[in-house]
């Protein structure tokens, strides 16, 4: 039954670090929403040029009550919170939704999210129901995840822990996450090992246990509520820095079209800790997805423009990349001088 505003938004947060699969797990509970409903996901994504909410578009069927808002550039709570609830009130308003879904970027703070979502206004018409985090069980052995305050965080917020890409996990990876788990004293937390993101639609469902108390904003970092402007030549790369992660981001005008061989060699050959793109080519839309320092790529039905976003632990020098990324474009448009 669609939603009527007698009762608060049903609300749940996906969470979990860089590269883990928080956007096709919501692309596959999106797969299982009920066909009368309305849903909206608001996409928080670290870097500037948001890649994610264009992806989830671009794979959502017309005509399936699907909004999608993205808010680029860093943690939602930052600023005091005003571009998050610019965002979240448009969203709200735009779709009247019967269930929000709210993904944070992997290098976001949880808790803040949860405390501006159950506190003030949003707590008369918001239901916030189970936080589910995404973990890739591999990780846990590397000093530079399990340390990690956020990555921590996002676990002690968890309602239920969903370790995903079971398929790759080693015989110890398993144990070593439930060893992780009770050293953050969260033996009672429900832990589910899938592949591919398969979520439960009945997960959703469950009541949140996590309350906050004295939580402060975050105030590093610039958010953009609105879209991104491009210069007359038809592209634009921002940078941002947060929490010991740089990124750049390229946005190209949807008239550029790139040689599919020449931007699929760059790509697998960059060197960066996250990498995703939704690229234009002359065999059609096409999304590129590294993690784990393994590129894939798929074909989209359609896309707006094509961007490209590039996540690492140290910074960059991006103007060799850009310009091989400029030599991969097919004749056609102008480069700015």
């Amino acid at each position: 039954m669609a939603r009527t505003d007698l009762y608060a938004i049903p609300a749940n947060i996906i969470t979990g670090f860089l590269g883990v699969g928080k956007t096709t797990a919501i692309q596959w509970l999106l797969a299982m929403k009920p066909a009368e409903e309305a849903w909206a996901v608001l996409v928080n994504e670290f870097g500037e040029i948001g890649i994610d909410g264009n992806l989830l578009r671009a794979s959502s069927r017309s005509g399936e009550k699907v909004f999608i808002r993205e808010l680029p550039g860093g943690c939602m709570c930052c600023t005091a919170g005003v571009p998050f609830q610019v965002a979240l009130n448009q969203l709200i308003k735009q779709s009247r939704p019967d269930r929000l879904l709210i993904e944070p970027t992997g290098l976001g703070h949880p808790r803040e999210v949860i405390a501006m979502l159950t506190t003030g206004a949003y707590a008369e018409i918001i239901d916030l129901q189970a936080t589910l985090t995404l973990i890739d069980a591999r990780k846990i052995a590397e000093p530079r995840y399990r340390e990690h305050d956020i990555f921590r965080q996002q676990l002690q917020v968890a309602d239920r822990i969903v370790a995903n890409k079971k398929d790759l996990y080693g015989d110890n990876d398993a144990h070593q996450l439930q060893e992780y788990l009770l050293e953050l004293q969260l033996p009672h937390v429900p832990v589910n090992f899938v592949e591919q993101g398969r979520l439960q639609y009945d997960w959703l469902l469950g009541a949140r246990r996590y309350t906050t108390a004295d939580v402060h904003n975050h105030h590093e970092g610039d958010f953009f509520a609105n879209p991104l402007s491009l210069p007359d030549c038809g592209f634009r790369r921002i940078d941002h820095r947060n929490h010991g992660f740089y990124s750049s981001g390229w946005l190209f005008a949807p008239h550029f079209r790139f040689d599919f061989m020449k931007i699929y060699q760059l790509l697998s050959v960059t060197d960066v800790a996250r990498l995703k793109a939704i690229v234009r080519t002359e065999r059609g839309w096409v999304f590129f997805n590294m993690s784990d320092a393994v590129l894939t790529h798929s074909s989209l039905d359609q896309a707006g423009d094509s961007r490209l976003e590039l996540i690492g632990t140290i910074p960059a020098a991006w103007l060799d990349f850009e310009n091989q990324l400029l030599q991969a474009i097919l004749p056609s448009g102008k480069e700015c001088p």
